[in-house]
């Protein structure tokens, strides 16, 4: 359970990587060695493209690595952000898959799922967007925070 205790002591934790999962800002941060990194990767807008409308899947909010810097700010600070971009090649079980593990799992119903995915090719090129955010612990002065977008 990402939003309760983690097993984890003060402090213990060199590196810490969350992809595409719940952020508990407060457990991250007490988690988190005093030069520890914690490594977030978000999906962009451009995630899966090729599949939210004819899949009827969720898009992904434009605002979702600024909200996300708020939800972790109190305890953490954005040392840098960037995008990475990349085409894969899905079969029909990949496609499955995908929608199956995401949010969109819960929108779309698996029969409709089924009849959407039999009218596409046997592969389909998607692309894969995702932006790889770091953040340490929140020092004393914020001098050396990068703006949001920046990379070190």
């Amino acid at each position: 359970d990402a939003w309760g205790p983690l097993p984890v002591g003060d402090g213990a934790a060199d590196l810490v990587l969350s992809v595409f999962a719940p952020r508990n800002g407060a457990e991250l941060g007490r988690i988190l060695a005093p030069d520890g990194v914690l490594v977030v990767v978000t999906p962009t807008p451009d995630h899966l493209r090729e599949l939210v409308r004819v899949l009827g899947m969720v898009t992904v909010d434009p605002d979702k690595p600024a909200r996300l810097e708020a939800q972790l700010e109190p305890y953490l600070e954005a040392v840098s952000a960037a995008p990475v971009e990349f085409a894969i090649t899905l079969d029909h079980a990949d496609l499955r898959a995908v929608v199956g593990m995401g949010p969109s799992a819960h929108h779309v119903g698996r029969a409709a799922l089924a009849d959407r995915i039999s009218s596409l090719p046997a592969t389909v090129s998607v692309t894969v967007g995702v932006t790889v955010q770091t953040f340490g612990r929140r020092q004393a002065s914020s001098s050396s925070r990068l703006p949001h977008g920046s990379s070190a």
